[in-house]
This record gives structure tokens, C-alpha cells and sequence, in this order.
């Protein structure tokens, strides 16, 4: 599985794996990996610096989705 297609899967969306064709998920503990997103945007919009923020913004959505691609484990999803 690409790394782009991982990163669209979430706990409730569930693709055919490409190797053998049964449904694959994401563990629910995937919505874990969107803090760093969210304290960004809450420095984004607690920073007095717009630079500052934005930086910290993007900087939270990158670890997001390293987080997601390499940590977060796929699962079978029989549902």
C-alpha cells in the first residue's frame, strides 16, 4: 500500500489491501496521531507571531502524518 493511500485511512474507512484483497483499516488509536495538528493550530491562533504560527501549523500537520504513516498500524477490518 502507498504511503498516500494510507494516510487517507482512517478507523472508519476501510480499502481492499492490494496484496490479498481483504478490508483494511486503521487501529482506532489513529486519532491519536492528529494532536500535534491540533496544538498547532492552537499556537496558530494563540501566537502573536502569524509566521510563527503558521510554522507551528505546519509543522504539527507534517508529524501528523509521519505519525500516521509509520507508527499507526494497519487492521483487518471484517465489518
Amino acid at each position: 500500500m502507498t504511503l498516500l493511500r494510507k494516510s487517507a485511512l482512517g478507523p472508519g474507512r476501510a480499502v481492499n489491501c492490494q496484496s490479498c484483497g481483504k478490508k483494511v483499516s486503521v487501529h482506532w488509536a489513529a486519532v491519536f496521531a492528529a494532536i500535534p495538528a491540533f496544538l498547532g493550530g492552537l499556537m496558530l491562533m494563540k501566537s502573536e507571531s502569524l509566521p510563527v504560527g503558521i510554522a507551528a501549523l505546519v509543522g504539527g500537520v507534517l508529524i501528523m502524518g509521519a505519525i500516521h504513516t509509520y507508527l499507526v498500524p494497519l487492521v483487518r477490518n471484517d465489518g
